[in-house]
């Protein structure tokens, strides 16, 4: 369900997902206080706090007290993870234009006017490609190959197909709110929708000093959701796998066979069976693991859970201009 908009349309809606951010939300509030101010339609800020344990949630609703802007502060029940925390965003904001941004503030907001600046009828998504990336080499090759796999299978041409520093008019996300499957990436749930997206160049600034929130795991996750979330590719690749070995294993039968009457001396027997055996017992394995992880999916769509929980939303409205300022520390 998302956000009521009035029937004049209304401005620009600055969505962010938050986690264990308490220390960046007044970097988060100064920064993009000067962009919402541009706004001659008005705007909004959408913070979804995605139940981490620190003050986030607190933090953000005095920030939100002395700001000059509306604030929708939401909190998730648990950790749900970015992109369930993105479109619990995307249900709350009201803008006829949304922007979507990193909580550690890489995508500078900055660079948002160059995004609104190429959003049209004709381009109803922005994404802003990272020229220069400032990540570690392994995040940016986990990139580089997902991006090449994604565009193969979504039919897209993006450089950056990672990148969830976009822009979308209002359509395009009431669009996206009506998907139902549990495991959704955002830039692949757009490319699927099939709507043009255009590319525009913006600065990356180097990650701060908590770095990424995504660790392996999670990393690992993503790529299986990703590889058979959008794709039976595994399925068929690991079929014709499995009848190479088959023509293989009838082939190498045949002139063994051959050998032996022409020869009447070979390979052992004992040796050739257990390399056949081992050679199509790995393909089985694989074949079963891809299945599994097909199967999971199906268990997970299945139990039809909520894609996420909230636990509390708030909205302030805007205040007069005047310092921010932090709550006291929580005594210990």
């Amino acid at each position: 369900m998302r956000a009521d908009t009035n029937d004049e349309g209304w401005g620009l809606s600055i969505v962010i997902p938050l986690y264990r951010d308490e220390r960046a939300l007044p970097d988060i509030f100064d920064r993009c206080g000067p962009i919402l101010d541009a706004q001659e339609d008005g705007g909004e800020l959408v913070l979804v706090d995605d139940g981490g344990l620190d003050r986030t949630t607190p933090v953000a609703l005095e920030l939100a007290k002395g700001f000059r802007h509306p604030t929708t502060i939401v909190r998730l029940t648990r950790n749900f993870g970015q992109h369930p925390a993105v479109f619990a965003g995307l249900a709350h904001a009201r803008g006829n234009r949304v922007v979507t941004l990193d909580s550690d503030l890489q995508y500078p907001p900055e660079e948002i006017p160059k995004l609104l600046a190429e959003l049209s009828s004709e381009f109803p998504v922005v994404s802003g490609y990272r020229a220069e990336r400032r990540d570690p080499f392994m995040r940016r090759l986990i990139t580089w190959a997902l991006t090449r796999w994604l565009n193969g299978q979504t039919r897209t041409q993006l450089r950056d197909f990672g990148s969830m520093f976009r822009a979308y008019d209002r359509q395009t996300v009431d669009l996206m709110l009506t998907f139902t499957e549990r495991h959704r990436y955002v830039p692949a749930v757009v490319a699927w929708l099939g709507v043009p997206i255009k590319e525009v160049p913006i600065a990356h600034e180097p990650r701060g000093p908590r770095g990424s929130s995504y660790r392996l795991a999670a990393l690992v996750e993503l790529v299986f959701d990703l590889i058979t979330g959008y794709s039976v590719f595994p399925l068929r690749l690991l079929t014709s796998l499995g009848l190479i070995a088959s023509i293989g294993g009838f082939v190498g039968t045949v002139i063994f066979i051959v050998y032996r009457i022409a020869v009447g001396a070979g390979v052992s027997g004992t040796v050739s069976a257990f390399a056949l055996v081992f050679a199509l017992l790995a393909v089985l394995l694989l074949l079963v693991a891809m299945i599994g992880e097909y199967v999971g999916r199906i268990y997970s769509e299945a139990k039809a859970r909520p894609y996420f929980v909230v636990d509390s939303a708030h909205r302030i409205e805007a205040s007069p201009p005047g310092p921010l300022s932090l709550p006291a520390e929580r005594p210990t």
